[in-house]
């Protein structure tokens, strides 16, 4: 079985962020799967609902996102994959998903250049290569990331302040990660505010320009008139 997560909290994106993101993948995956949200919120998403505390064991502001990795934990499913809420699915995503992972795999944000964005800012902690909008992991393969967090919590809570930034710092310059392919996802703010259609997904994601104090422009997918018919109809 093949299991899709996504998490919802507070009232930045509502219940139709949920429930178009299952219609888009049940069309452009087109198989049996498994659909899951996390939320504290359950109002109007008609998915499978499961509390989001489930996956706070740790009291904290800081790691952002953290809560994704206890998915390694609770999403137990031969294939297992997360997906952030403001993603637009609009490829087949068939021929990617139903390969081997042989890893946990995650995007590289080949939308940026990596000499002048990420490794001119290394270890400034602003530089950050890798995206855990769309990550995926087979059961079993990535058991060993969560162990290492749980064990290392106090010095990644204290040193990192986004999920992101932890595993770039910590698993990516070891190689323990690996990433989709270029062909797969795009970045709609990143890439001339245009949708390419030979993409599978398109990112839309803005929550790095508030949490770096960044002056850059930033559309969130209902903003975007020249999608929202294709967002609505999943």
């Amino acid at each position: 079985m093949v299991r899709f997560n996504c998490l919802k909290w507070g009232d930045k994106y509502g219940p139709e962020y949920v429930n178009r993101l299952f219609n888009s993948i049940k069309r452009c995956y087109g198989e049996d799967f498994e659909f899951v949200c996390y939320t504290d919120n359950m109002s109007g998403v008609r998915t499978e609902t499961r509390d989001i505390r489930i996956l706070r064991p740790y009291d904290t502001d800081r790691v952002f996102t953290y809560e994704k990795l206890f998915l390694i934990r609770e999403s137990t499913a031969d294939k297992n994959f997360w997906i952030d809420l403001d993603i637009l699915v609009h490829g087949n995503l068939r021929a990617t998903l139903n390969r081997p992972i042989p890893n946990f795999t995650m995007l590289w944000n080949y939308w940026n250049d990596y000499e002048h964005k990420s490794l001119k800012w290394y270890g400034t902690g602003s530089s950050c290569h890798i995206n855990s909008s769309f990550v995926g992991w087979e059961k079993g393969k990535a058991d060993w990331l969560l162990e290492y967090t749980e064990r290392n919590w106090e010095e990644i809570e204290f040193t990192y302040k986004s999920l992101d930034k932890y595993l770039f710092y910590q698993h990516a310059r070891k190689n323990n990660l690996s990433y989709w392919p270029e062909s797969f996802a795009g970045n709609f703010n990143k890439q001339g505010f245009v949708v390419d259609l030979n993409k599978k997904i398109t990112l839309f994601n803005t929550s790095h320009i508030k949490a770096n104090d960044l002056t850059e422009t930033g559309y969130e997918l209902h903003q975007v008139e020249e999608v929202r018919e294709l967002w609505m109809n999943g």
